[in-house]
C-alpha cells in the first residue's frame, strides 16, 4: 500500500527497507507540525466474556469511507499503549506530507496494563491474551468500523507483543497481511536459562567476562525468571511450549505467505540499558544474550515461506529494547513500507 512513498523516502530508502541483510538503521528525522493532525479517539470496550472489566484503546481513524486497512500496535510487558503515540503521530504526519491516505491506527492496553482494568479473573496466561485480542478486535470492528472487517490487518509488536501476534495469526490463519517485530521476545526459552547457573557443578567461573561475578549471575537469573511476578498479572510460563522455535509455526496471510519485517535492538545500547535498569554488567549481556538474540531474529524472518516477503533482521541504531519509544520515526517509516507492500492499490489519494 500503485503507492508512492518516493516523495518521502526516495527509491533507495524503499529498497533498503525491503532488503534482508542485517544492517544498522539510522535514527529518522522527527517532523513537528504547527498543530496536531491526529484526531486520536480514546475508547472503552467490555468483552462479552469479561463484562465487568474494561479495555482502553486509542484509535486514529483512517482516511476515506472505504478504508479497509487496520494497523494494530501490540504492547510488550512493560510499556503501555502510550508508547506508540509518537509513532502514530509520525505516520499521520508522513502520510499527510506525501498526500497519501492514512490507514486506521489502533493501540490498546491489555488487562492489567496502562489505562485498562485488572483482569476480572485476577491473572491471565498467554492463551487468554490471544483469545482476548480476537474478541477485542471483533468488538472494535463492530463499534468503530461499522462491522466492516479490515481487508489488510497489520500487527506491529514489541517484545512479548510479537509472540502474541504470532499466536493470534496461528490461531486465526489467513487474517494478518503483515507483521513488524520490534525486538521480539525470545519466546522459545526461559530467559533466565540464557545465563549460566553458577551453582551447576559444570559451571566454570573462568568463562565469566573479566570484572563479573557469580553473585551477579545469581541476581540476574532471579530477575529474568519466567515465574517472576509482573504488574500486568501475566503468566508467561507456557510461552516456550507454545512457540518452541523462532521459525515455526509458519504464518499464513489472506493472499498467501504474509510480509514480515524483523528489527532488533542496537547491542551496545541494549547492554547499556540493562546495566542502567537492572544492574546487569554490559560484558555479560554481550557475551550471553546479544549473539543468541540476533540468531533468533534471523529465525523469525523465516515465519513466512516467501523469501521475497522477508525483511531483516535489521538493527535499530541507538535503540534499546523499546524501539518504538527510542525511535518512533523509524517505527513509523517501517509501518509505511509495510503498507506499501501489503495494500498498495488504496494508498495513494
Amino acid at each position: 500500500m500503485v503507492l508512492f512513498l518516493f516523495p518521502i523516502f526516495g527509491p533507495a530508502f524503499i529498497m533498503s527497507m525491503m532488503s534482508t541483510p542485517s544492517v544498522k538503521v539510522k535514527l529518522g528525522t522527527v517532523h513537528y507540525p504547527d498543530k496536531p493532525i491526529v484526531n486520536l479517539k480514546l475508547g472503552t470496550i467490555q468483552l462479552t466474556h469479561k463484562p465487568t472489566a474494561s479495555l482502553r484503546y486509542s484509535f486514529a481513524a483512517g482516511d476515506g469511507d472505504d478504508n479497509k486497512t487496520l494497523v494494530v500496535f501490540l504492547n510488550g510487558l512493560i510499556l503501555p499503549q502510550s508508547s506508540w503515540a509518537e509513532t502514530i503521530s509520525q505516520i499521520a504526519i508522513k502520510t499527510q506530507e506525501a498526500n497519501n491516505l492514512r490507514p486506521h491506527l489502533l493501540s490498546y492496553d491489555r488487562y492489567g496494563q496502562g489505562l485498562s482494568d485488572r483482569d476480572p479473573n485476577g491473572t491471565h496466561d498467554i492463551e487468554d491474551v490471544v483469545t482476548d485480542l480476537y474478541a477485542f478486535l471483533q468488538a472494535f470492528t463492530e463499534k468503530e468500523l461499522n462491522s466492516r472487517s479490515p481487508r489488510h490487518l497489520i500487527l506491529v509488536g514489541n517484545s512479548i507483543g510479537c509472540a502474541f501476534a504470532r499466536l493470534y495469526a496461528a490461531a486465526y490463519p489467513g487474517i494478518v497481511s503483515g507483521f513488524i517485530f520490534l525486538d521480539s521476545i525470545m519466546a522459545h526459552i526461559d530467559l533466565a536459562s540464557l545465563w549460566p547457573d553458577p551453582d551447576d557443578p559444570r559451571f566454570d567461573e573462568k568463562e565469566l567476562p573479566k570484572g563479573t561475578t557469580t553473585d551477579q549471575l545469581r541476581h540476574i537469573r532471579t530477575i529474568f525468571d519466567v515465574y517472576s511476578s509482573n504488574a500486568e498479572g501475566l503468566d508467561r510460563s507456557g510461552l516456550p511450549e507454545l512457540l518452541p522455535l523462532a521459525y515455526t509455526p509458519k504464518l499464513q496471510g489472506p493472499d498467501g505467505p504474509p510480509w514480515i519485517t524483523v528489527i532488533g535492538h542496537d547491542p551496545d545500547t541494549f547492554a547499556a540499558e540493562n546495566e542502567r535498569s537492572y544492574g546487569v554488567p554490559q560484558a555479560l549481556v554481550n557475551k550471553y544474550i546479544n549473539p543468541i538474540w540476533h540468531e533468533y531474529n534471523e529465525g523469525l524472518t523465516r515465519l513466512t515461506e516467501d523469501e521475497e516477503r522477508r525483511a531483516g533482521p535489521a538493527m535499530a541504531g541507538r535503540c534499546g529494547h523499546f524501539i518504538q519509544r527510542d525511535d518512533p520515526v523509524l517505527t513509523a517509516e517501517r509501518v509505511l513500507v509495510m503498507l506499501h507492500k501489503t495494500s498498495c492499490t488504496w494508498y495513494t489519494r
